[in-house]
């Protein structure tokens, strides 16, 4: 947490409660320090230098608050006239940002978000491609900063949905458009940027990361030995620490990849999974779930001699918890899928701090089927526009062009994609592709695995975010990455010596959700008790039109978002946003 002090001053009793709403992502150590312009709070996770990296920290007059992890450490150590004598990344930092300032952001290898001040200056800045979070506003004429919204609320924020709010949540929910939140007046530092507040100047956003165009001309083979080189890289890299290192495991491609590579480097890893009750007997294939991972888990696990877990979840918690998933995002969010990964990192929780991940291969090596469609003209993950608007209440329809605002934000984006002159339309296309999932998509799954896993005390890394890999993404020709017609296939002939045949050949399949009759059943009966009452919903959706698709169990024709973001998902979606509505008590001023 962070205030300036420029136009008030800090009411000590309030900072800290503001701060205590961030204890779960830091129970092991708190810091406060207060000066004259500046008051700052800090939550610490202890990862490295459990003895030296304390927070806030300060040299002289210039002071840091940071949430992270730099892979770089060494070379960027290097670089300073000052060295770091221990192993604190957070000191590091400090120091590279009084020696070098901003311009040495795009140095770092690594996940942050950090508020770094000096004299009459602050710094904001957030990592490359947005694991880490980083809210803020301005109150009072000061500036408010925090990992999690709930922090500015409670320092007297109001909980606001204007128009482009409400456009936000229906046309582009859980997903949302960089910068912007559901909440009037509360951004987010968007990833790739740092921001520059002086007293009495407006806040500055400076962009400092953005993939950039260039055309690979090298040989498949090439391009395949550079993944691996890269890829390996990143996950050591990933693995530096002072605790225990552990990984998430599904038996899919990106994980076992990870897991492997981890496991052969340090020697021994603890892996987990998530299963739900009744799944191993209700599961049903369709065209994206096409196999259980704890059919292929085993093969990973007998090869490598892993020490693994599989945590199930049953049908009641995963609906209790839908509620703690709201709290943990200060919003809605993707419903059971969240409540599968909180109860999972809670699990893992238990022996580690650390732990890491696939996220960011799907969307950077073309894994998901509209990345092999040519004509399209919106953002593919949300194929329901109109049924999204004919559930809303006429007041809403009248006052909210949600089409537009979805069709503004689509061609917004689609025009920053990084292009070439020579490129050719089905180049740009594909480049555009990339882009919109780099700066949409991916961040909705980074916000989802930051904010259930840090929610549980768990710190996740994500090997594939790194920079490079980011960069190197964007321009491989999507003709490489689903070579022979396998989607991702350059990371599959990449990391083969790492895995199994059954892993290297299974089809993609995504994370998993419950198909259990006990969750629909849940689910349906709570959703529709819901709409029985005097719900805040009502200020949204027409209630006549939600309590009949809820009530009729066929399934929807499209998913609400992404791939499988089906019926029961979305009635879980939708009691997330009435919990949301009447928790936060939200004032929807249309």
């Amino acid at each position: 947490m962070f205030k300036t002090n420029y136009c008030s001053k800090t009411d000590h009793a309030l900072f800290k409660k503001a701060t205590d709403l961030l204890e779960h992502r830091g129970p092991d150590e708190e810091g406060f320090l207060y000066t004259k312009d500046y008051s700052f709070g800090h939550k610490r996770l202890t990862i490295r230098d459990i003895i030296l990296g304390k927070q806030p920290m300060s040299i002289l007059n210039h002071h840091l608050v940071y949430n992270g992890e730099i892979y770089n450490f060494k070379e960027l150590n290097d670089m300073l006239e000052n060295k770091v004598k221990s192993n604190s990344d957070t000191e590091l930092l400090l120091k590279l940002m009084i020696e070098f300032g901003p311009k040495i952001i795009n140095s770092i290898n690594g996940i942050f978000a950090f508020v770094y001040a000096f004299n009459d200056t602050v710094i904001m800045a957030r990592d490359h491609v947005g694991v880490k979070p980083l809210y803020y506003t301005i109150y009072n004429n000061d500036l408010l900063a925090s990992s999690e919204i709930k922090s500015l609320l409670t320092y007297g924020v109001k909980a606001r949905m204007g128009c482009n709010e409400l456009a936000e949540l229906i046309a582009l929910s859980p997903s949302h458009s960089p910068g912007n939140t559901l909440y009037k007046d509360i951004f987010e530092v968007k990833p790739g940027h740092y921001m520059i507040f002086k007293k009495n100047t407006k806040l500055e956003d400076f962009e400092y990361f953005n993939v950039k165009r260039k055309q690979n001309t090298a040989s498949y083979s090439d391009n395949v030995s550079y993944v691996r080189y890269l890829l390996t890289d990143s996950i050591k890299r990933n693995l530096i620490s002072d605790v225990g290192i552990s990984s998430f495991l599904s038996g899919g491609l990106d994980s076992s990849i990870i897991s492997s590579v981890a496991h052969d480097t340090i020697g021994e890893i603890d892996t987990y999974s998530i299963d739900y009750e009744g799944n191993d007997k209700e599961f049903k294939q369709n065209s994206f779930e096409t196999s259980r991972d704890e059919d292929y888990i085993g093969y990973l696990v007998k090869k490598k001699g892993y020490n693994h877990k599989t945590v199930k979840i049953d049908s009641q918690t995963l609906f209790d918890y839908l509620k703690t998933d709201v709290i943990l995002r200060d919003g809605p969010g993707m419903a059971d899928i969240d409540s599968s990964m909180l109860y999972l990192a809670k699990e893992v929780s238990k022996k580690h701090r650390v732990s890491l991940s696939g996220e960011c291969a799907d969307e950077l090596f073309g894994g998901y089927p509209w990345f092999k469609e040519k004509n399209i003209t919106t953002f593919p993950w949300i194929r329901n526009i109109e049924q999204r608007i004919d559930l809303l209440n006429e007041r809403v329809k009248n006052k909210i062009d949600v089409l537009a605002y979805l069709n503004s934000k689509y061609n917004e984006i689609i025009k920053e994609a990084p292009v070439l002159e020579e490129d050719d339309e089905d180049t740009k296309k594909e480049l555009q592709m990339n882009y919109i999932n780099l700066k949409y998509f991916m961040p909705t799954l980074l916000d989802r695995k930051d904010r259930m896993t840090m929610g549980a005390s768990l710190e996740v890394r994500v090997p594939f975010a790194d920079r490079r890999i980011v960069n190197f993404a964007y321009n491989l020709p999507y003709k490489f990455k689903n070579y022979n017609n396998k989607e991702k296939q350059i990371l599959r002939d990449a990391m083969k010596e790492y895995l199994p045949r059954e892993i290297l050949e299974r089809k993609k399949s995504p994370y998993p959700k419950s198909q259990a009759k006990s969750w629909h059943k849940i689910v349906k009966n709570e959703i529709l008790k819901v709409l029985d009452s005097d719900t805040p919903l009502k200020k949204i959706f027409n209630i006549k039109k939600l309590k009949e698709l809820c009530s009729d169990d066929r399934e929807l024709e499209v998913p609400w978002f992404g791939q499988l973001m089906r019926k029961d998902a979305f009635m879980a979606y939708l009691y997330q946003i009435h919990y949301w509505l009447t928790e936060y008590k939200i004032e929807v001023e249309i």
